[in-house]
């Protein structure tokens, strides 16, 4: 079958090659206190999709050198929620990060008290052809509260470093 030489399989009227857009997206956190989870569902602002690199293990005999698969790395995902006026979702955010630091103690907690798992979802225009991705072992790693500028009249936004320990898409 040849390449077409048009763009006429693009969002067509059958329905092909509809594109993702970038703001069908939600990010549930799941084991949060309250309604902690929902509030950050309703600020969210700007994140990344799962990053995954695998080490290369160079294997050298003779005169080549061959490659080969190593140890699989996850790099954090940066996520960036809203600051409402009126809403927890900035206590949401630094309840969770409590949970991995107390300032008041200089405790750290322990990984089953703040690891959690996590879902992507990714979906058309419509709602439907949902795609998701299982984040788990994820947690707060640091949280930036935002910039403040009395010239400006931007909504405050806050940046939350999430690490975690896998990710896996269920396509």
């Amino acid at each position: 079958m040849p390449v077409p030489q048009d763009s006429r399989h693009i969002a067509n009227q059958e329905g092909d090659f509809a594109p993702q857009h970038q703001n069908q997206w939600m990010l549930e956190i799941a084991g949060l206190d309250g309604d902690a989870k929902d509030l950050i569902v309703l600020s969210l602002h700007s994140a990344a999709l799962p990053t995954e690199t695998s080490n290369i293990v160079e294997i050298p005999y003779g005169n080549e050198t061959r490659k080969a698969a190593g140890k699989v790395t996850f790099e954090d995902i940066p996520l960036v929620v809203k600051d409402w006026v009126d809403r927890g979702t900035r206590k949401a955010i630094m309840d969770w990060r409590r949970s991995v630091y107390d300032p008041d103690t200089g405790n750290v907690g322990v990984p089953s008290a703040y690891k959690k798992k996590a879902e992507i979802i990714i979906m058309a225009p419509d709602g439907t052809l949902e795609r998701k991705c299982e984040i788990t072992g994820v947690w707060p790693s640091s949280v930036n509260g935002g910039t403040l500028d009395n010239t400006a009249d931007e909504q405050v936004l806050i940046e939350v470093t999430l690490t975690y320990d896998k990710a896996k898409w269920n396509l």
